[in-house]
């Protein structure tokens, strides 16, 4: 397939894989898509943030498949980026090799204001808007950006998702002030 391009995100709920051919020197067309609920965050909050045994086997199965699909297109380019469950495990970046390894499979790990700005660009390019508010919740973290006139102004990354909330709190039958009390501090880094 001429110059098409796959796009892989790991996220702490599920990994996605797109496939875009370029249809003109700004257009893309959607070819494939796939999406694994690999919950590779799963157990890991609960557990000082490391990655889980099970989550990392779902993972690798989920890449194994994606990596197929990518062949069977004749892909010319991939890209993978992995999210909060990845950038905050201290066990993230030893995974990271390991998919080098084992299925040849550049993973990089993108911050959370990295996160944020992509979600905006997509909000931009897909929503009938100008200014506003994106906000992506995700399992591990929920990113936000200031977009002011088509431009993106700032963006903001807290620890407040719902895998991480889930287990740091509602498994573990904490009062629910505890909760809310996470979720203020967190709110309190926005300005």
């Amino acid at each position: 397939m001429s110059n098409s391009t796959a796009i892989i995100d790991i996220g702490s709920n599920s990994a996605r894989l797109v496939i875009y051919e370029a249809s003109s020197r700004y257009g893309f067309h959607l070819i494939c898509e796939k999406k694994s609920k690999v919950r590779i965050g799963e157990g890991a909050y609960a557990k000082g943030g490391y990655l889980q045994p099970i989550g990392i086997k779902r993972a690798y199965f989920a890449l194994r498949e994606f990596i197929k699909t990518i062949k069977l297109y004749s892909v010319t380019k991939t890209i993978c980026v992995a999210t909060s469950a990845l950038r905050d495990a201290p066990n993230g970046d030893e995974f990271r090799k390991w998919i080098k390894k084992e299925l040849d499979l550049d993973i990089d790990i993108i911050d959370g204001k990295s996160e944020a700005k992509f979600g905006a660009i997509a909000g931009l390019n897909l929503l009938p808007i100008q200014s506003g508010i994106t906000i992506d919740i995700g399992g591990g973290s929920s990113d936000l950006a200031l977009i002011k006139n088509c431009k993106i102004i700032d963006t903001y990354s807290l620890n407040i998702g719902t895998v991480r909330l889930k287990e740091l709190f509602f498994d573990r039958n904490r009062p629910l002030h505890e909760a809310k009390e996470f979720i203020k501090k967190e709110l309190e880094k926005l300005p």
